[in-house]
């Protein structure tokens, strides 16, 4: 029977956004560690998934579990580890990940390995779980049917997911603070009635609370999000660039070489114009005029399309602008082209080509921090195109869908200058009933697995926290949407 094939980033992404909705709709931690261990179970396969939390003295307690049938439950038994040294939560503590292929051959100590056979364990992967600079416990899974190699991408989701996790101890441990911190406030105005005034302070402070929660949690999942989609673009980018490089410097030589063959051609041809039978035939065999002919387009349309691999290459590597974390001025119409390539593929859907149009106007480099810009673009055009291919089923082979990008320069009083982007398409639009929601964390009209809300909550992080511009729009449900971006020109920021 043949494997089915294992689509990892689509699986991490219905994890992950499984996860995050539930940290996001639910208040209850244990409900978030009971529901993690049973996904992770079923994504990595293994026997036993686990989380073990500590004490102050690293002794510990399995407070979720969720096990395969026939493997002993580790909930409810006593679980001592006495192997388990401050040493060793140091090194978690620095986040250090543990893939134990084999318990026996892996340099353990007779007291650990003793350890992990009352459980019946053959191997481990061990994920350190850190909140507020604190080891806050682990997440373990357990194979216990024999030696396990564990894969990269098992470990990369399970440090993704640690994350996730850590934001959720977080949450729950703000929303316990504010829990006691409202009961002790109802106990005080109850013996000393205090005013409605005093009363709607406090629940404005407290609603404020709670608003800066759910942003620095989006804040953090996103961040993490994005320093991973960094590195793999750029990594990408590097690993496609080596053999395009070589291609490319070797095409002019096969040039040469192939030129050379053709002129010797000739010269048989004129002093031998009538080879012996095996040669002739074989001429005609392989058509050998026709490859005289077409052998220099071919190589044209070589060198054509490793230049645009190129192209794409230099894109993605813009894109990413790892070396750019500061603010520095660059070219707002440059990151919309790089984000443009990225999406290129995606333009050429099955119910019709997206057409592009563009109205650039003259841009100064504006200040800024352009590996977040680009993401602000990146998800505007995915949403557009999103919109575009939905409204393609919809309507007939007449409906042309085009997305129109424009760029402006606004000069105003005192040098408090803007350089807007605008971002068109002639789409869905987004319906009256929730347009007031939709720069909100997590809000999306998306099926699970096709979204988590993220998208335009972070645009508009980035746009006004960031870098203390503005970002809006306008639609009209069932024709069209247009996102409008304006940041902040100071000429004199630049110039000093």
């Amino acid at each position: 029977m043949k494997a089915e094939k294992f689509d990892f980033p689509a699986e991490r992404e219905r994890l992950l956004g499984n996860i995050a909705k539930q940290i996001q709709g639910n208040l209850n931690l244990q409900e978030i560690l009971d529901f993690a261990v049973e996904e992770v179970r079923q994504v990595l396969q293994c026997d036993r998934v686990i989380f073990y939390r500590f004490n102050k003295n690293f002794s510990g307690t399995v407070i979720a579990e969720s096990v395969g049938i026939g493997w002993k439950q580790s909930l409810d038994a006593d679980v001592t580890d006495n192997c388990f040294s401050s040493h060793m939560a140091e090194l978690y503590q620095k986040g250090r990940v543990r893939a134990i292929d084999d318990i026996y051959d892996a340099g353990l100590t007779e007291c650990h390995i003793h350890f992990l056979e009352d459980f019946e364990i053959k191997a481990n992967l061990i994920i350190p779980v850190v909140e507020n600079k604190k080891l806050w416990g682990l997440l373990i899974g357990h194979q216990c049917r024999g030696t396990r190699h564990w894969q990269k991408w098992e470990i990369e989701l399970c440090e993704e997911l640690s994350v996730h996790i850590a934001i959720a101890i977080h949450q729950a441990t703000l929303f316990a603070e504010l829990e006691k911190e409202l009961r002790e406030r109802r106990q005080v105005e109850a013996s000393l009635q205090v005013s409605e005034t005093r009363l709607k302070e406090k629940a404005q402070r407290l609603e404020r609370a709670l608003m800066d929660l759910k942003q620095t949690q989006s804040q953090l999942i996103q961040a993490e999000k994005m320093s991973g989609l960094g590195q793999l673009v750029a990594g990408i980018a590097h690993e496609i660039n080596n053999p395009v490089a070589f291609i490319r410097g070797n095409i002019k030589h096969a040039e040469e070489y192939a030129l050379g063959l053709l002129e010797l051609i000739s010269l048989y041809k004129q002093y031998y114009p009538e080879p012996i039978g095996e040669i002739k035939d074989k001429i005609e065999e392989i058509d050998c005029d026709f490859i005289c002919e077409d052998f220099f387009p071919l190589l044209d349309s070589m060198q054509t399309g490793v230049k645009r691999i190129h192209d794409i290459v230099l894109s993605l590597r813009n894109f990413s602008r790892l070396d750019e974390a500061d603010l520095k001025p660059v070219n707002l119409q440059e990151g919309i082209e790089n984000a443009l390539s990225i999406v290129g593929h995606r333009l050429q859907g099955k119910h019709g080509k997206i057409a592009i149009e563009t109205k650039w106007r003259d841009l100064p480099d504006i200040e800024c921090y352009a590996a977040l810009l680009n993401q602000v673009f990146l998800n505007l055009l995915n949403n557009a195109i999103d919109a575009l291919q939905n409204k393609c089923k919809m309507m007939s082979e007449e409906f042309a869908p085009k997305i129109k990008i424009e760029t402006e320069f606004v000069e105003k009083m005192q040098g408090n200058n803007l350089a807007i982007v605008r971002i068109q398409d002639n789409g869905t639009g987004i319906s009256q009933d929730i347009q007031e929601r939709i720069f909100d964390p997590f809000f999306t009209t998306k099926s699970i697995g096709q979204g988590t809300g993220m998208g335009l909550a972070t645009a508009y992080q980035i746009v006004v926290q960031q870098h203390n511009g503005r970002i809006y729009f306008i639609s009209q449900p069932g024709a069209r949407s247009e996102f409008t971006i304006e940041i902040p020109y100071h000429e004199t920021t630049l110039n000093s």
